[in-house]
């Protein structure tokens, strides 16, 4: 029998991913007092990132299985204060052919696959994982990826040539027939096992130290605004509902402040 916390969360339109984190959440808390836990998890130490998704996580069950409404939960529950998140720039040009080089290694197919196409497509890792094979779409003879997000709003995505060579050579090895990134039990890969594989990287290649799949998804961003990509569009690529969202990948260089200013004086 499905839950209410189960049915609510689906009908937010969250990713398998996101609503699994929450899952895990929920089942190391203590229902009995809810509130009081959490109360007792957000001070100053605990990193934001560590207390945002517990926060939603408790908001969640509080609405779908206590019958809260949404304005009291936000009373109910504590500030999300806390540690900020470390700041994580993207792999220099450098950096990124190494991380290549380290790729080339990997003997899993699904698991290398996904590792080249974090970089070249900016995708979240959960949505990288949960990609079907009716996705990959074509359009105007190029391969698109095309998949919904919260709320079932549905994304385009133009592959980069790099991507579509990579997702080309990888179906003429496998056939999926359903998830287009399978693990062995057929079901998706899930991001914990992709994040094995950077975290090895990382240890093997000390200048990628810290790598993540999500400083990936910041070296996409990064690299499409150095080569012009303007700034709604990217925001449409990435999948932010505010472009303000987008605006924290840009970190101009002092040649980039330079010519700023020399065309001011021209």
């Amino acid at each position: 029998m499905v839950s209410a916390l189960e049915q609510h969360l689906k009908r937010q339109g969250l990713l398998p991913s996101t609503r699994n984190k929450y899952y895990e959440i929920l089942n190391g808390a203590d229902r009995s007092d809810i509130v009081g836990w959490i109360n007792g998890k957000v001070h100053a130490r605990t990193p934001i990132g560590t207390i945002l998704p517990m926060r939603a996580a408790v908001k969640h069950y509080l609405v779908a299985e206590l019958g809260y409404t949404e304005d009291e939960v936000q009373n109910l529950l504590p500030k999300a204060k806390g540690r900020p998140a470390k700041n994580r720039e993207a792999l220099s040009p450098h950096q990124l052919a190494v991380y290549h080089t380290a790729v080339e290694e990997v003997d899993k197919a699904t698991i290398k696959t996904i590792l080249f196409l974090l970089p070249s497509t900016g995708l979240r890792i959960g949505e990288a994982t949960s990609l079907h094979v009716n996705d990959l779409r074509t359009y105007n003879a190029r391969l698109c990826l095309v998949f919904r997000g919260k709320r079932d709003k549905e994304r385009m995505m133009p592959l980069t040539l790099a991507a579509e060579r990579e997702i080309e050579s990888y179906l003429n090895l496998y056939q999926p027939t359903s998830w287009l990134f399978p693990s062995f039990t057929q079901r998706p890969l899930t991001p914990h096992a992709v994040r094995k594989y950077t975290r090895k990287i990382a240890e093997d290649y000390p200048e990628l130290c810290g790598l993540s799949p999500h400083i990936l998804r910041h070296t996409f961003a990064t690299m499409a605004l150095r080569k012009g990509v303007d700034l709604k569009n990217l925001q449409t690529l990435m999948g932010h509902e505010s472009i303000q969202t987008t605006s924290r990948y840009l970190h101009p260089s002092i040649s980039d402040l330079q010519q700023s200013v020399d065309r001011l004086d021209g």
